[in-house]
């Protein structure tokens, strides 16, 4: 018998509950269709002409009602037409094709998915992880392509390394990302070079890039000049200051083999840049320096480095540049990993000094780009497992190609009569199955037996 108060509460408004089962946990509603099928599906013979041919209990899985989980345990009916003599199952208009899931459920998950981990879903839903996975793909799928997206002033490029490979290595992934908007364009499983100019030869628009900020690798510089010949390439000045400060810690970790134990753990009294250093702190540094001369030449050179930065012209940070090599001590060997930066930065010198010439309005280094990398490790960390393409799904939709719905003030809307809504093209429409045909003999007989009526 049906049940309204059990059907309006499910709000699938196909099915006539017959009866109702719960638990802590667990919300059962045994359903069946209000309507048996009008027509067979394969010769477009009308009702009567169809019967009962067997029954069969369908489980499927739906969304939580009331806090719990919930599931329909379908009556679905099988047909038997007597016309061509073939067999069907009724359709249900709101399961899922997989047969398994209603739609809206399917529908939850692929907007769930991107934020919850999968196996909170699976547990939640008791699904499996391939249904999940799937489900969430095909969401990913449906994402505009980096084609369609308006492309950015200012690019970041960068790579993250997170999964290990067959030989137990870490492969570097690329990360594209957004300067103006401080969103990830696209992930790839490589940073190849051909790789990456397909990638920027994509862009929507690559002449409207302006400025390309990235680390000193030499095959993102030559992509990006083959690729996009009219944008600026900066070398990010955070790599330059990280070999810099490494040197500084090489320096230290040389010197605490036969230095006291307190070398080692005052590692943050080295690292620091001078100005962070409490007065306590730095009377002690002082005393490192007074016994070991060479610690305070390389914290010396550690800490001009960084001043180079706040020239105001390239020509000034370029000649800072040439001093500063100069005052790398000549000939002796603790400062060959110096000498090796120095040579570093000359060759990729007309990079890393365009950050001068850029203009200060525009991001000028990768910060925002390891801000993202820092995003996509959070999200790797939480999935514990996730391959290439459903992390880069989670990561686009999270910090990616994610819509952003204008804020609205409710108060300001413009005024819309009933009048308006009853007007001109409807507001909602009904989606409409495909139509594969109807045999014209069956439309005739329809017509015939009042299956259509004019009014």
């Amino acid at each position: 018998m049906s049940n309204p108060l059990m059907e309006r509460q499910l709000g699938l408004y196909e099915f006539e509950v017959t009866d109702f089962r719960q638990n802590d946990y667990d919300m059962g509603y045994y359903v069946q269709t209000k309507r048996p099928p009008k027509v067979c599906p394969k010769c477009g013979v009308l009702e009567p002409r169809l019967t009962v041919h067997a029954h069969k209990q369908q489980i499927v899985r739906d969304i939580g009602i009331q806090g719990k989980r919930s599931a329909l345990i379908i009556d679905r009916r099988y047909y038997r037409c007597r016309e061509c003599g073939s067999t069907f199952a009724e359709p249900l208009e709101c399961v899922s094709e997989n047969g398994k899931i209603t739609k809206r459920l399917r529908e939850y998950i692929g907007l769930k998915a991107a934020n919850t981990p999968f196996q909170q879903l699976e547990d939640e839903y008791q699904i499996s992880d391939t249904t999940v996975r799937k489900i969430f793909l095909e969401r990913v799928a449906s994402l505009p392509d980096i084609s369609e997206l308006e492309t950015p002033r200012v690019l970041g490029i960068d790579e993250i390394c997170l999964m290990k490979n067959n030989y137990h290595r870490k492969e570097p992934w690329l990360v594209i990302a957004n300067g103006d908007e401080n969103t990830i364009m696209e992930m790839l499983p490589d940073r190849s070079k051909p790789s990456v100019i397909r990638l920027l030869q994509s862009l929507k628009d690559p002449s409207a890039v302006e400025v390309v900020t990235m680390d000193m690798w030499s095959g993102y510089r030559s992509a990006v000049y083959e690729a996009l010949p009219n944008a600026m390439v900066i070398v990010d000045k955070f790599h330059v200051l990280k070999m810099a400060t490494e040197q500084m810690d090489s320096a230290r970790k040389y010197l605490y083999k036969s230095a006291p134990h307190g070398l080692k753990k005052n590692k943050a009294l080295f690292l620091k840049r001078a100005s962070k250093l409490t007065p306590k702190a730095v009377e002690y540094r002082d005393q490192w320096f007074a016994e070991y001369p060479k610690l305070k030449k390389a914290y010396e050179l550690k800490e001009s480095l960084f001043e180079m930065y706040s020239c105001r012209t390239r020509a000034e940070a370029e000649q800072y540049f040439i001093d500063w090599q100069k005052s790398i001590p000549y000939g002796d060997s603790d400062f060959n990993g110096w000498r090796l930066l120095a040579s570093t930065i000359r060759r990729c010198q007309k990079e890393i000094f365009n950050y001068f010439d850029a203009p200060p309005s525009y991001t000028r280094t990768n910060a925002f780009v390891e801000g993202l990398n820092s995003t996509i490790r959070v999200i790797a960390t939480q999935g514990r497992g996730y391959d290439f393409e459903v992390l880069r799904g989670k990561v686009l939709l999270t910090a990616g190609r994610k819509v952003v719905f204008p804020k609205t003030d409710f108060r300001s809307m413009d005024e819309i009569t009933i009048s308006k809504l009853t007007t001109g093209r409807p507001l909602f429409t009904i989606p409409i199955s495909q139509d594969y045909g109807v045999p014209f003999a069956s439309i005739i007989y329809a017509a015939e037996h009042g299956a259509y009526s004019y009014k």
